[in-house]
């Protein structure tokens, strides 16, 4: 019983540590330019009205922290399909606009099999490390038929990039919530994003 209640103690402690809405970040201990002056954030998700909304709340957390931002739907709409096929053209169109970070923000289902449970350390799996090979196996999960439904449980999964490398320099997860939940958490979610981000020197004020 003691242990149990020590247990519980413990875990309430560690995620009062973290901001309002994550469950567990990760960041780089590698060197890059941290004075990000302009920002995509680029929504995974297979619903035009919820990657609208994260985008929105996304871009309007990073406005409050003076950090100029720009919603993906307003360079790459849906009815041009997938955003794009070479990614390094992508990348050069994206720093001639003068865009130096990327922030995806996915909608993962927990069956996923990238679903890590929370008493397990999280640390961002190997092919997340470049934005090239995140973003297409992450397209071809969450632009499945059917992907998003009300019968199953999501988290945010949250991965910053900066632009000149393409690499990950900050990776960061939701608490599970119900698809009812997402209008609401993600603005709260979309907060703590720049919060942590600031609190952990991974961008510059």
């Amino acid at each position: 019983m003691k242990k149990t209640i020590l247990f519980s103690l413990t875990l309430l402690l560690l995620n009062s540590c973290l901001p309002e809405g994550y469950m567990r970040t990760w960041s780089t201990d590698l060197d890059y330019d941290k004075d990000f002056k302009k920002i995509m954030i680029m929504g995974l998700v297979n619903n035009v009205t919820l990657r609208s909304d994260i985008e929105y709340e996304v871009v309007t957390a990073a406005q409050k922290t003076n950090l100029t931002a720009t919603n993906s739907l307003s360079m790459f709409p849906p009815e041009l399909g997938k955003p794009f096929e070479d990614v390094e053209r992508f990348k050069t169109r994206l720093r001639e606009k003068g865009f130096d970070g990327i922030i995806t923000v996915a909608l993962i289902d927990i069956k996923a099999e990238r679903y890590i449970p929370p008493e397990t350390n999280y640390e961002p799996l190997v092919y997340y490390d470049r934005f090239r090979t995140y973003y297409f196996r992450t397209y071809d999960l969450v632009y499945r038929p059917g992907y998003f439904s009300q019968y199953s449980k999501y988290f945010i999964e949250t991965n910053f990039y900066e632009l000149k490398g393409g690499t990950l320099v900050w990776s960061g997860r939701s608490q599970i919530f119900n698809p009812d939940e997402l209008e609401s958490y993600s603005r709260t979610y979309s907060r703590g994003l720049f919060k942590e981000l600031l609190q952990e020197g991974v961008i510059s004020k």
